[in-house]
């Protein structure tokens, strides 16, 4: 089986689902083929168990099966994509995670990248996994007609129902040791901070994005010092307690043994927007803050909250992980003027990627600065020990007594 630079590999980064010899006993052991080309993950059925010595499961997209046919053969059999550029591939991946349709997909591939029709059908049946549904041409210019495809979200009710309930939020006991109950209760507010009964004081951070929709909550549990609590599972591992809202209901169905509501469905179904957070945290301040505030771009939602009250003169959002900083989740921003804040990390890596990305944004004519703020004040221990903003103003709250605080 090809080992090095094959199209097909796993990822140091792994992407997980339920293994299918292991069942439901045993959650998110299998470690799922990726491609290359697209970065999409495979198929769920091809992965390794992370259980060896018990379970042993492993099916490669190059194992051929008794017709002397791989996954891998199939699709270059069927295809031929091989002279098509890799970065078609990326561009149509995400738009079909955004939920567009095939024709929105070849639409965009022959406008923005050159692509031929014939081209791009050939990209969009590899992404979509299926045949092609036959494109439609405007009657008058002979252009691809363009429809804007579906998005899931979670629906108001299971948001609104999540809201409240603050004496059993430690993330709101928190913020009410930290800054008094007037502050704290306007950062709840403003941030629409939900409460979570997945753990006990857990709380939701709601993604919700420029139209209002509920596009992912966070579920997180914090522990007396504003970090997310740790344990260890029955196999050993260290794990936090973080989760999301979707993931959650389905597990309280499956306990219940109800069937999935229809939004449910649509939400876990792969081939539809399905992303955890799509979108920046803390959105819908844009609403009503002036237009000409500047805007600072943190990594987690706990500090954006954190930073509110302490620069008053951002309105503070966050992108969720070092990771997900890219031009569809600031498409929002454009036009305002954005300063990053990246974590602290040992070799300054994370503040060179974020510096890389606000030159490539700058080019499209995003107005985009990262701060060196923690770069040139933390220590050498809070970097090796990947500090963020947060930590940072937390280290300096806590040599004050409570009194100081508000």
């Amino acid at each position: 089986m090809p080992v090095n630079n094959a199209r097909y590999h796993l990822p140091k980064k792994a992407i997980k689902a339920d293994c299918p010899d292991c069942g439901h006993r045993y959650k998110k052991k299998l470690s799922r083929y990726v491609d290359r080309r697209t970065g999409e993950p495979l198929p769920e059925m091809y992965g390794l168990c992370d259980r060896a010595s018990n379970c042993g499961y492993h099916l490669s997209p190059y194992h051929k099966d008794p017709s002397g046919m791989s996954y891998a053969d199939e699709v270059k059999q069927r295809l031929g994509n091989d002279s098509l550029p890799r970065e078609w591939f990326i561009v149509a991946g995400k738009l079909e995670r955004k939920g567009l349709v095939q024709a929105n997909v070849i639409e965009a591939l022959c406008r923005q990248e050159g692509a031929t029709v014939e081209q791009a059908e050939r990209v969009v049946a590899y992404i979509f996994g299926k045949d092609v549904t036959p494109t439609r041409q405007h009657e008058n210019t002979g252009s691809l007609i363009v429809t804007e495809g579906p998005v899931y979200s979670i629906p108001d009710e299971v948001f609104r129902k999540s809201l409240g309930h603050y004496d059993y939020n430690q993330f709101s006991l928190l913020l009410h040791r930290y800054f008094g109950e007037t502050v704290a209760d306007e950062l709840l507010s403003r941030f629409q901070i939900g409460t979570s009964v997945l753990w006990p004081g857990a709380c939701v951070f709601w993604y919700i994005d420029e139209l209002g929709r509920k596009r992912g909550g966070q579920i997180k549990l914090f522990d007396e010092t504003f970090h997310t609590v740790k344990y260890i599972d029955q196999n050993g591992e260290k794990r936090i307690k973080t989760s999301w809202v979707h993931t959650a209901y389905a597990r309280r169905c499956d306990e219940q043994q109800k069937p999935y509501p229809d939004w449910l469905v649509n939400y876990l179904d792969e081939r539809n927007d399905v992303q955890k957070s799509p979108c920046l945290f803390g959105l819908p301040q844009l609403l009503e803050e002036p237009a000409d505030k500047p805007i600072a771009v943190v990594e987690a939602p706990k500090t954006a909250i954190l930073c509110t009250p302490q620069f008053r003169g951002f309105i503070w959002l966050a992108v969720g992980a070092l990771s997900y900083l890219n031009t569809e989740r600031l498409a929002p921003l454009r036009g305002r003027n954005v300063i990053l804040f990246p974590d602290l990390s040992k070799d300054g890596s994370a503040y060179a990627r974020w510096s890389r990305i606000a030159e490539n944004l700058r080019t499209q004519g995003y107005n985009v600065t990262v701060s060196d703020y923690l770069e040139l004040r933390a220590t050498d221990e809070q970097k090796v020990a990947g500090y963020d903003l947060a930590d940072y103003l937390l280290d300096q709250w806590n040599e004050y007594p409570p009194e100081w605080k508000h």
